[in-house]
């Protein structure tokens, strides 16, 4: 039986405890080599200078080359978030009021550099911004621009805000007058598999499988469990096992439920194993099945030989990451597109997918720059929309006269921060403010 479908919908959408989640960074930053603490960050923080504000609240924090200062060190990122730095605003925020006290002045300061780190652009802030908003924590009750700051945490691309979202309209809830609504789970759903999120595209698929007024599309729902399952989640895998399975593929149905087996978080990790392991010995005296599957697999390497020879470099990856699932397949096409100068033609999952996949050094390399390049120009994108969303979104809430942004956007200049300065160690900190605050860590 898949994890889809029937009562699993309730255990598969509810958001309660999302909370402990939100705010994870969407995209993966290398780390770098660490800075110590030196007496001049404190003068050039002073003077203005977002990235010894942001160094010096790093150095504090951790305690290199001085003892380390959580107090002050929130003190530098406030400073750097004021300079438009969008990760020291999170990240002040979350050691700001790490209880969720909700309704004391910690909370009304965290949601205040929330709300700053979502105008900076970065998405996950907007979707703590947008609990703040949606719970009353430090700030009025507001649905409607809960809504807003959640949907422009999806526009951002980040994943977990299109699942809020999706979730939403799954249920019907007080944030939507108790609405419940097909189409738009179906989008903020896709939206939120594009943008790397594993229990987004199990949501698709089981969307459509027939679910709540959406056509039933055994294709559609085969593609987006496939991208779940290349994102590592594990109940992706075990629908694309059963999937599968039902058009008798019993190799591929056996290595999908063998790899959700293998990963962890999945709602039926014994299911899945044991599922596998039948398979295995149906196939043991079935030789006739994996000659079949040996077949189909030359017959993909030679298809995606002709999309690359035609230029089509999406379709090329689609085949070599979700039909053949070939690590060998994915750095020829990678190594290619980079060669020819059209990265920018695929799909951005692949760019959060690969990050979890033992792929080459060199393409690596490649899909580090790529995924760097393109959140740095969403981030531009969105400091310089109008309305904070652009001519796609419904994103019209106009800051407060203390944002770090314009509202008109036009006259918004970024501060003279490098992209690779604002990332670096980003995710890090966010992972450990979140471990040290109890709330799982990934």
């Amino acid at each position: 039986m898949p994890v889809m479908g029937g009562s699993g919908v309730d255990a598969m959408l509810k958001r309660l405890g999302v909370l402990v989640a939100a705010g994870f960074l969407g995209w993966s930053a290398p780390a770098a080599a660490q800075t110590n603490w030196s007496p001049a960050l404190e003068g050039k923080c002073a003077a203005k200078d977002a990235v010894a504000c942001w160094t010096l609240g790093e150095t504090l924090l951790k305690g290199q080359g001085v003892t380390a200062d959580p107090k002050k060190a929130v003190g530098a990122f406030v400073r750097a978030c004021d300079l438009g730095v969008a990760e020291a605003c999170y990240i002040a925020a979350t050691r700001t009021d790490p209880e969720k006290r909700g309704t004391n002045a910690d909370a009304m300061a965290a949601a205040g550099l929330f709300t700053k780190g979502c105008e900076a652009g970065l998405g996950s802030s907007c979707l703590s911004a947008g609990i703040y908003t949606e719970q009353g924590w430090g700030v009025s009750k507001d649905h409607p621009r809960a809504l807003m700051l959640y949907e422009r945490g999806c526009t951002l691309r980040d994943g977990e805000s299109c699942r809020y979202l999706s979730q939403i309209w799954a249920f019907g809830e007080a944030i939507n007058n108790s609405r419940t609504d097909g189409p738009k789970t179906l989008d903020w759903s896709v939206k939120g598999c594009n943008a790397g999120d594993g229990p987004s595209c199990v949501t698709v698929s089981w969307l459509y499988a027939g679910n709540m007024g959406i056509g039933f599309n055994q294709a559609a729902g085969e593609r987006y469990a496939r991208m779940g399952c290349g994102l590592d989640h594990a109940d992706s895998c075990y629908n694309l096992g059963y999937m599968v399975f039902q058009r008798k593929d019993y190799v591929e149905a056996r290595n999908f439920y063998a790899r959700s087996c293998r990963l962890p978080g999945g709602r039926d990790t014994a299911g899945a194993c044991k599922t596998a392991g039948d398979l295995n010995t149906f196939l043991a005296n079935r030789s006739d099945e994996d000659a079949r599957y040996e077949a189909t697999q030359r017959a993909r390497a030679d298809e995606i030989t002709r999309l690359l020879g035609s230029g089509d470099y999406n379709g090329a990856m689609y085949r070599a990451a979700y039909g053949m699932g070939s690590i060998e397949q994915v750095n020829r096409i990678l190594l290619a597109a980079s060669s020819a100068g059209r990265l920018p033609e695929i799909d951005d999952i692949y760019f959060v997918a690969f990050q979890t996949w033992n792929i080459s050094s060199q393409a690596r390399n490649i899909v580090t720059a790529e995924k760097r390049r393109r959140d740095a120009a969403q981030r531009q994108a969105a400091r310089l929309a109008p309305a904070y969303g652009g001519s796609s979104s419904s994103w019209s809430w106009t800051p407060s006269s203390s944002s770090s942004s314009s509202s008109s956007g036009s006259t918004y200049t970024p501060p003279r921060i490098s992209e690779s300065d604002i990332y670096r160690n980003a995710r890090e900190n966010t992972r450990t403010t979140y471990c040290n605050a109890g709330w799982g860590c990934r």
